[in-house]
């Protein structure tokens, strides 16, 4: 996670190639070349004389149930929800769906103390495939400056009907009088093959105090 907070961002909900993903805003691991994606059943006989690794893909390749989505909604990853948790505080939570809900992050920042800790929630579903590497790519800017680039690592999942969460480490938000300010951020849900299952964006400030407490 970013040093300067990798959470805010305001989204497009969007399939992107590749070759529309600015070459500064792909993972350093990029490959130029990505090769063809293989099904499940594919990637359950790899390997088969792999005894341990049989068994892990047999746990990770469960079934996939029908959903609320339906057939027509053609989207693998579904980011459900976002929430910024700070330690002695409620959570700031993000509803990231349906659409019509994120149209105000950008207009409406959100506010973080200096030197407060805090960590992320990302609540998802998977639908369809297998999802490989999925990541959090996040980029800050400050005045028009990108400040920071993020790359959380969120891992690979099988299809399921239930929601997965995954909590990222606990950060510090950075403190002092040039840390404070409104930034703009833009976020990422980007796979191994890179496939951009969400991209929106976000507006923060840091304050030297919370809200109430300049009251």
């Amino acid at each position: 996670m970013i040093q300067l907070i990798s959470f805010f961002e305001f989204f497009h909900q969007a399939k992107m190639s590749k070759k529309e993903i600015p070459q500064d805003e792909l993972p350093e691991d990029a490959t130029n070349i990505i090769g063809e994606k293989k099904s499940k059943e594919e990637l359950l006989n790899l390997d088969q004389d792999d005894e341990s690794l049989t068994r892990w893909k047999q746990s990770l390749i469960k079934e996939n149930t029908e959903d609320e989505y339906g057939e027509n909604d053609k989207r693998q990853v579904i980011i459900k929800e976002l929430r910024v948790i700070v330690k002695d505080r409620e959570d700031i939570v993000f509803e990231m769906e349906p659409e019509e809900k994120l149209k105000d992050l950008k207009k409406n920042p959100f506010v973080l103390k200096e030197g407060c800790e805090y960590r992320f929630k990302i609540i998802f579903i998977v639908r369809k495939d297998i999802v490989t590497g999925l990541k959090w790519m996040n980029f800050v800017y400050k005045k028009g400056i990108r400040v920071d680039k993020s790359n959380e690592m969120i891992g690979s999942y099988a299809p399921q009907s239930d929601p997965y969460e995954y909590l990222t480490p606990m950060e510090t938000a950075p403190s002092g009088m040039m840390a404070r300010g409104q930034y703009k951020a833009k976020s990422r849900f980007l796979d191994d093959d890179l496939n951009s299952h969400l991209e929106y964006e976000y507006a923060f400030r840091i304050r030297k105090k919370w809200p109430e407490e300049e009251k």
